[in-house]
């Protein structure tokens, strides 16, 4: 008899049955049924790291026409747009500064940089009765 469980002079005992060849086997049945009825969501790996593109993805962006904007010309739109200004929101939220920048880099007035921007978050909002109201003034 090869098991040989409780008989003197067995050729394979039993306590190496349960060892190499029960507990490999209850481990597996666990983990098969484990994998079987767990939710595809539990099998997969929660840490999924994409790596980043070299060089990001530009979205065309609709260029603004600055010029119904009052006190802009064709000038002052051209001089926004070459130094990226290509929204009323971007003209809006702009610090001061650095439009007084823009603006005397291309030698352009900035007397009214203020009412341009004021206007230009305005527009951006799309609040059309206080943005004809301040362009009345």
């Amino acid at each position: 008899m090869i098991t040989g469980a409780g008989k003197k002079g067995s050729f394979i005992p039993g306590w190496f049955w349960i060892l190499f060849i029960g507990v490999p086997i209850c481990i597996l049945t666990r983990w098969f049924f484990w994998w079987f009825f767990s939710p595809s969501y539990k099998r997969t790996s929660s840490v999924e790291i994409d790596t980043p593109r070299a060089d990001p993805i530009k979205l065309p962006v609709k260029k603004d026409d600055f010029r119904k904007l009052k006190g802009i010309g064709p000038k002052i739109s051209e001089a926004l747009q070459k130094a990226g200004i290509l929204t009323y929101e971007q003209l809006g939220l702009l610090d001061p500064e650095k439009l007084d920048q823009i603006l005397k880099s291309e030698n352009v007035p900035s007397a009214n940089a203020g009412f341009w921007q004021a206007q230009a978050k305005l527009t951006a909002a799309e609040d059309w009765k206080k943005l004809e109201a301040l362009q009345n003034k």
